[in-house]
């Protein structure tokens, strides 16, 4: 993979001179004798180093002092965790039994200052950490950490399901499954069914594939993980992380990121068909079954926002992110300009709703405009139309196949849900992030460079290509509008527009 995330060539020659000899070791009253040639002793020298220390044996002692420091640094930063939540539980007004809990969390909620770290240190912009001491700044981040865990308590009202401190550990996927699924399948294709369906028919995916396939294209999907059961999807995966991992420290990938919800594998199982060619990266930071007990909360955003910088700087290009959020966050705000920015494609949806939530036309981070904002289609006799479930928004781009076609669930979950039926506008995104690939793929290696240049200006080129290739002919409208966008997406058109995209010389 070459360094913008594509597998391009390129001619690369570097002639650096040593500035440096062997005199500026010695004393300059004692020359050098002439007998000896002015090249043996650094060869010398260089052989016995090698000797002594040979460069693998070097590099490995390295690591495992660096890992030494780091383990002390950050069992110095967990005992002043515990050690503020402590404190601060004796003054805030919380019920007794969970500030029982907070002044012995170390024992009674086990791992939490690990699997909070996880992706707490990851969900603000890289360039902030820049210029800074390591072990003040980690410390920062701790006492930052265990601040806005007190108080996120007292933002939650208790109810019967949950305290207000058990719906802030739900919200961070604290109680996510962490068991390993028994399989029932250890290798198994995507079933027939999941491929038959209309939406694949409809976009003419099949013929589009003789013009682009996605090759040398990353694309991340943030989401509740994968089923590894699949054959196809298991040979595109290149990348994992797992967020919701608490059993090791930051930086760590954590255990595979198993999908015991269905949404993220059924979101693969699109995005591969529509672009089999590309490289999957699994970045888990979702659990459906725990974490939707409660309404989502300040550290679900801190969750995705750490997905969507962790994918960019693992050369991401495009990122799949099915999620709504009604708030605006600094997290997800700055998370988003920071993907644009590096010239990754982030493709969100606009929420599901229902006929009396249509106003409700702010969700984030679709409507940020760093993002492209896909709503969803379905048919009915025969003919395209808006999804029920699509709401109006302005910012709205394009709309894509969401509804009434199959999907694949992970082989581990009860049979009768799986394969299941589609609907809601999560579905409508791997569509759309599919075919962003295809066209990142079709385009000349000059023409992605010259748009690699600039911040943000790769991803307006993919958002114009959607718009102008789009159809809002078939869905019944002359021009681009709230309800449908510019239209349903029309890949082989938006393919050959790649192909012989220009960029003029600046």
């Amino acid at each position: 993979m070459a360094e913008n995330g594509f597998n391009r060539t390129s001619n690369y020659h570097s002639s650096a001179v040593s500035k440096h000899t062997i005199r500026s070791f010695f004393p300059i009253s004692d020359p050098l004798p002439k007998s000896i040639p002015s090249f043996a002793i650094p060869l010398v020298l260089a052989l016995l180093v090698c000797l002594c220390f040979p460069p693998g044996l070097r590099s490995q002692k390295e690591a495992e002092l660096h890992q030494r420091q780091f383990n002390t640094l950050y069992i110095e930063g967990k005992c002043l965790f515990y050690e503020i939540l402590k404190r601060e539980a004796e003054h805030v007004q919380i019920l007794d039994k969970d500030r029982k809990m907070l002044v012995k969390a170390q024992k009674k909620i086990p791992g939490l200052y690990e699997h909070l770290m996880n992706f707490y240190y990851c969900h603000t912009r890289p360039d902030e950490k820049r210029g800074v001491n390591f072990r003040s700044h980690l410390l920062d981040f701790t006492k930052n950490m265990a601040g806005e865990f007190i108080q996120s308590i007292t933002e939650f009202t208790p109810n019967e399901k949950a305290s207000p401190l058990e719906s802030v550990l739900y919200s961070t996927g604290y109680f996510s499954r962490q068991m390993f699924p028994i399989f029932r399948d250890y290798r198994r294709p995507v079933s027939r069914r999941a491929k038959a369906n209309w939406a694949l028919e409809e976009l003419k995916v099949s013929e589009a594939h003789s013009f682009s396939r996605g090759e040398g294209i990353k694309l991340a999907i943030i989401d509740s993980g994968v089923d590894p059961t699949l054959q196809e999807l298991r040979s595109r995966i290149t990348a994992l992380k797992n967020f919701l991992d608490g059993s090791k420290p930051a930086f760590d990938k954590g255990k595979f990121p198993y999908d015991w919800s269905g949404h993220g594998t059924s979101i693969a199982t699109v995005v591969f068909q529509v672009a089999p060619g590309v490289e999957l990266a699994i970045v888990k930071v979702y659990d459906n079954e725990t974490m939707s007990t409660v309404p989502p909360s300040r550290w679900s955003t801190y969750l995705f926002a750490a997905g969507m910088i962790w994918a960019t700087q693992n050369g991401a290009n495009i990122i799949n992110l099915s999620a709504a959020f009604q708030v605006d966050t600094k997290a997800i705000r700055e998370a988003s300009q920071y993907c644009w920015e590096n010239n990754v494609v982030v493709v969100s949806p606009i929420a599901n709703v229902t006929e009396d939530e249509h106003e409700k036309t702010l969700y984030f981070p679709a409507a940020y405009p760093w993002t492209i904002a896909v709503g969803g289609v379905e048919k009915s006799n025969g003919k395209l139309r808006v999804s029920a479930l699509s709401s109006e928004a302005v910012y709205l781009d394009v709309v894509a196949p969401a509804s009434g076609f199959v999907v694949e669930m992970p082989s581990y979950l009860d049979r009768r849900r799986r394969p299941a039926m589609a609907f809601g506008n999560s579905l409508a995104v791997p569509f759309v992030a599919g075919t962003a690939a295809l066209i990142l793929s079709a385009m000349e290696d000059q023409t992605l460079l010259k748009l690699k240049e600039k911040p943000g200006q790769l991803v307006e080129a993919v958002r114009e290509i959607l718009r102008q290739t789009s159809s809002n002919t078939i869905l019944g409208f002359d021009e681009p509008n709230p309800v449908s966008g510019y239209g349903c997406i029309d890949i082989i058109k938006a393919v050959e527009a790649a192909q012989n995209l220009k960029v003029k010389n600046r």
